[in-house]
Order: structure tokens, then sequence, then C-alpha cells
């Protein structure tokens, strides 16, 4: 058992800074998931945890025992949540907030010197978790942790059983602790939390923990218009090319990526289905997911801005090629782990010759202004918008996305819709306006 929690009040304490003592302080107790205490009096606490086991059976309720002793002041009073929230998420799954339920034990509890305290919670996993579950604490600071989820066959037999360590007879735990008056702050997750501390973003999880990852949309669709099938796709990642040391860095190399997104426009009713017009565009640039800045407007700011490069390929009279800086923003309001609004204006000027589309600003502008609205688990409505500085010329596009996860639990990625009108759906036809397209298909991340 792992001995996490320290006393709280303290606004200095061996010349830690508040924010590092408090991430010590926090009670991180799990079987498959984590929950907190917030203690009454300035003191060390108790507060153990038993060992998730390696696999959890998902066909029963997912429990949680936090192990609450009292070793150094003669006595103490805890508050204890009657519901506990955690965020869980898998492998290209966005997290999902879980509630777990008190089932025994009173609102408040003393213990006296020596005395321990066992508490339950209980919840329930969505069947579209499976596999490696990152399991996280909302509204305090605290590692998470991964657990396998299992749904036994029954042809196969039930899951060989963890030692029952929670339930094994420990001296003192019947020692009798009587309720008393409220005397402390009950801090209850993800109400006293902010929407930054809450839970993990979708964007923390599945898009910034790993050294390759996710840029922009990937997706591939297909639609019929003017007599024509077609198909349109898109791959996109992004490298970090230094790790620092510390998470927290804002340093420029430590914050570098280069990134690489490939747009393809496909004529499948065609001779041989040709492609149309393929577009190629790397980049180098410097992304800060969070910036720091939070208030009762903003609930994260992230900001990225770097060099960029778009061609397709071609030569002769269909080539198109650009070179821009870009400057890219990104407002977030309201509780990221629900629904809630982002606007991202992406400002970017020309660099260099542009001889094979010259006039491409008078089409495209120096402006895409991309906005959104949804939940990470849940529907998203995602539109660009665009503008040239010719009068008139202006394209749109909307995208919208539901988790496949929510009607086939197993899968990944998200159904998706899309819908284009304007100038210029690619590069190739930047200064051509296209006829109102609609399409279906796949979205590996949006």
């Amino acid at each position: 058992m792992l001995n996490l929690f320290q006393s709280h009040l303290h606004p200095h304490q061996d010349g830690l800074p508040a924010r590092t003592r408090l991430s010590r302080r926090v009670a991180l107790a799990l079987c498959g998931v984590a929950a907190p205490l917030w203690l009454a009096a300035p003191a060390h606490a108790g507060i153990s945890m038993v060992q998730p086991p390696k696999r959890i059976d998902a066909t029963k309720p997912l429990e949680l025992t936090l192990l609450v002793s009292e070793d150094e002041q003669a006595q103490r009073t805890y508050q204890l949540p009657a519901t506990l929230l955690v965020a869980a998420s898998a492998d290209m799954i966005p997290p999902q907030q879980i509630a777990l339920q008190r089932v025994d034990g009173e609102d408040s509890l003393t213990l006296k010197q020596g005395e321990f305290r066992k508490v339950r919670y209980r919840g329930e996993l969505p069947r579209r978790l499976r596999g490696m579950v990152r399991i996280e604490p909302i509204g305090m600071d605290a590692s998470p942790v991964l657990v396998a989820v299992v749904r036994p066959d029954p042809s196969l037999g039930p899951l060989p059983e963890s030692p029952d360590l929670i339930n094994t007879p420990l001296a003192d735990s019947t020692s009798k602790v009587a309720p008393v008056a409220p005397s402390a702050t009950v801090f209850t997750p993800g109400a006293n939390a902010s929407p930054i501390d809450s839970a993990p973003a979708a964007e923390d999880i599945l898009s910034n923990n790993r050294r390759l990852s996710f840029n922009e949309p990937m997706y591939f669709t297909v639609g019929h218009n003017n007599g024509d099938t077609n198909a349109r796709f898109q791959l996109s990642f992004k490298f970090r090319v230094f790790v620092p040391d510390d998470p927290r860095s804002r340093g420029l190399l430590d914050n570098l990526y280069l990134g690489y997104t490939q747009f393809s426009l496909w004529d499948l009713s065609a001779p041989s289905a040709p492609f149309r017009d393929t577009s190629y565009r790397p980049s180098l640039y410097y992304y800060l997911p969070d910036v720091g800045i939070q208030n009762r407007v903003f609930s994260r700011i992230g900001i990225a801005t770097g060099l960029e490069h778009e061609s397709n390929g071609r030569d002769g009279t269909a080539s198109r090629s650009i070179n821009t800086y870009f400057i890219e923003p990104t407002f977030n309001f309201g509780n990221l782990n629900d629904y809630h609004f982002k606007v991202a204006p992406k400002v970017y000027a020309y660099l260099g010759a542009t001889r094979d589309n010259p006039d491409i600003a008078d089409y495209r502008g120096h402006l895409d202004l991309k906005l959104a609205y949804g939940k990470p688990d849940g529907l998203e409505v995602a539109t660009m918008l665009r503008k040239g500085k010719l009068g008139g010329k202006y394209s749109a596009e909307t995208q919208v996305t539901y988790p496949l996860s929510r009607l086939l639990p197993g899968t990944a990625g998200y159904l998706m819709a899309s819908y284009f009108y304007g100038y210029g759906e690619s590069l190739l036809t930047y200064n051509q306006k296209d006829h109102p397209q609609l399409r279906i298909g796949y979205a590996l991340w949006r």
C-alpha cells in the first residue's frame, strides 16, 4: 500500500510551492479507479490504497476502496463525498466521465490515533471501453493508471480471481467511528475544479502524449455530384522533434513539431478512377496546447505558429505551390470534457514568389476561421470559413462527426458527414467555384 496524502492547509511547507505540495497531498486510491478525500486539520494523515489488479472484469461493478488511517493526530475529522468522478479512456476513445457512488460509510467520520477505516465506491464501466483503459481522477492532481478491461467469454470460464485484499481482516478495522457534525471542507471532484483541471481533455490524451500523433483531421469520405462519384481523403501526422526533461517546458525546441498533411480528391466515376488533385503540406511549427491562461471566459488557450509549404507536385499549367508563415491561437470556452465551444483563427502570410498562382490571396485570403462545438465522447460540429481578398470569393466547409464506438463497441474513430461550398476545394482549383458537395464516410481523427 502507498501513502499518498499529506496535509494541505499550510500555504508553504519546506520551501515548496503550494501547487507542488498539493500534488503530493492528493489521495489516489484505486481498485481499478481513483478517488479523493479532503482533510480537516493540518498534519499528516494516512490515505492508502489497495493496488488494483492488472485485469478488471467489466461484467462486474468497478469498485474503489479507500483505507483511511490516523497515525499522527490525537483525532481528525474527514468529509467523504457521496459521488466521485473519474475520466476513463481507451485507445483512440475520448475520455468519458464515470460517476462512482459511495456504498458504505457516513458522510463524516472521526478517527483517533491508531484507528483506520475503509470506504468503498462503486460504478459501472461503459461497454465502449475495452482493452487497455486509462483511468484518471477528476478534480485533483494525481497520476492516472492503466488497467486491462476484460469482458470474459462465458464459454471460457471466469477470470482468475485476484487475492481479495479489500476484504482481508485488518487489525482495528472494526473500531467504532461515530459520525460528527461537518467541520471540514467537502471536496467534490468536478464541481470545485476548473474546466482545465477537472479531467484530461481528449486532445491531451489522444494527440499530445505520444511523440508521433495526429495533427489535422484524418478521414475518408464519398459523395455523388453532377453525375460523378468522388472521394476525398486526408492523412495528417505530427512528430515532436525533442522531448523535454520537464513536460511543462515552453521552450522553442521543447515544443517544436514536424507536421505532414496529405489531401486528395479521387474521381471514382472516370475511367481508371484517377486522382483529380493531391496536395502535400509539410510544416515546421511551435505548438503549445495550453499557454496557462484561464479565466471566467476562457477554459484553455493554445497556440501554434510556424512555416508551412503546400504544393500539388505537378508541373506545367497544373502546378500549384505556396509557402506561408502562420499563427493559430485556439480559444476554448466551457468544460473541455463536456459540450464546449472552440474558436481557432489561422492567420497566414504568403512568403516568396507565387509564380504558379500569383492571385491566390484573392481567393484564399489570409485567414481560416475554424469553429467547433461538441463533446469529446459525443457529437461535434466543426466549420471552416475562408474569404478571399476579392468580393464574393469565399468558401465554407462543415464536418459533423460522431464516435463510432457509441454505436459499435470495440470500434474506434468517427462517423462523418461533410459539406463543402465555395472556391478551391483543392489547390488546383483555388480560383474556381466548385459545385456544393456532400460526402459521408469515416474519420480516424477529428
